[in-house]
């Protein structure tokens, strides 16, 4: 139920719902002739005073019935429909019937013909929109087909920039059986050749009569064409054997994707212990430790007050060491080293006075191993 007061008043009841699907022009013709000019100035007044708006009320003296119907229609689109009362008629013969007379035929004719274009538009667009799915559909299938049949192992053989790329798998296996069957005639040329470089030169030595150097010759050619024979079907068997593996690693779904297999972890990883430990046994693990950097300490704050103070904190006895600066400050600043799992209790400002600093040291603590050597040094010295 809605909380807006209801107001009785004809005029502003069919204004507030004509106003939604009607011309001014319209309205403006209707309420003059069904409507007096004390009515429209009541009504005029009891929309001003209802939305506490009575200081903004133009006024108007002379035949003030159009221009307070404007007045009434620019007031209404102004204000938010939440905030206009709902008003009601009790009289509904006051109410004006709308007929043909009072509504704009061309603007309707306008209005239908606007819809039919529209509507005519949006019918080409979702034609446009189906073929466009259609073809899209159509490459997607024509690519996972094309992307089977590039993943293959007999296609990647072949020089796709000659046009190969469009043959079939049949077309593959003939190619491969035709780069062997090359192969071979090659090989029989190659003896062939040798053997005629064999028989060739004895002929010509037999009329010159130096014999030696062409068997030595000959022999040579038939050492190198053996090991030529001997050598092609271990690199083919070698290149088989290599490539198998791979072959068998990379299996390709139905919609053309390899699977892709994580390598095998390397064998020289670290890897822990999980003996017992404690301080009765020989070995002991060293306790891993963070650096903690405490400053704005008071000037006169030395290194055993700070493991005095963490000593009753914690019951720990904690290596400090206190840091030098190269400028002149009126703070003391200190490197605690703190077990590593101990750490959140010494990030946590309770654990510390108001006023000092800290964090996780960042940087190199200065070596003070030579500047001690140097100072025993001097003492002997002097």
């Amino acid at each position: 139920m809605s909380s807006k007061p209801l107001i009785v008043n004809e005029l502003l009841a069919f204004l507030v719902h004509a106003i939604d699907y009607m011309d001014e022009v319209s309205i403006l013709q209707i309420c003059r002739s069904n409507y007096k000019e004390e009515e429209v100035s009541s009504a005029k007044l009891l929309l001003f005073q209802s939305l506490g708006k009575l200081d903004q009320m133009p006024s108007r003296r002379r035949d003030g019935t159009e221009k307070s119907l404007q007045d009434i229609i620019d007031m209404l689109k102004k204000t938010d429909p939440d905030d206009v009362p709902d008003f009601v008629a009790r009289e509904l013969s006051k109410l004006p019937p709308v007929t043909f007379d009072h509504v704009d035929v061309t603007r309707l004719l306008k209005d239908i013909t606007s819809l039919k274009g529209e509507m005519t538009k949006m019918q080409a667009r979702m034609e446009e929109s189906d073929n466009i799915i259609a073809d899209l559909r159509a490459e997607i299938t024509s690519l996972r087909n094309t992307g089977l049949v590039i993943r293959s192992p007999e296609a990647s053989k072949v020089n796709t920039r000659r046009g190969a790329q469009n043959t079939t798998i049949g077309s593959f296996e003939s190619a491969n059986i035709s780069m062997l069957s090359t192969a071979k005639i090659a090989d029989e040329a190659s003896l062939a050749v040798a053997v005629t470089r064999t028989s060739t030169p004895a002929a010509v030595t037999s009329h010159v009569g130096t014999t030696t150097p062409t068997r030595a010759y000959a022999d040579i050619v038939a050492k190198k064409t053996t090991a030529l024979q001997t050598k092609r079907p271990t690199e083919k068997g070698i290149k088989q054997k290599s490539c198998q593996p791979a072959r068998q690693k990379q299996q390709v779904d139905r919609d053309g994707f390899i699977t892709v297999q994580r390598k095998k972890k390397k064998s020289s990883q670290n890897k822990c212990g999980t003996a017992p430990t404690g301080p009765k046994h020989l070995l002991r693990p060293a306790v891993p430790v963070t650096l903690l950097y405490v400053s704005r300490l008071h000037y006169s704050t030395k290194v055993e007050e700070i493991v005095e103070y963490i000593q009753i904190k914690t019951n720990y006895t904690l290596r400090v060491l206190k840091l030098e600066s190269h400028h002149s400050v009126n703070f003391n600043s200190f490197v605690v080293r703190v077990p590593s799992v101990d750490l959140p209790k010494f990030m946590t400002p309770e654990f510390w006075p108001k006023g000092v600093v800290f964090r996780r040291f960042r940087g190199r603590i200065p070596d003070t191993a030579q500047h001690t050597t140097l100072t025993q040094h001097n003492s002997r010295d002097n």
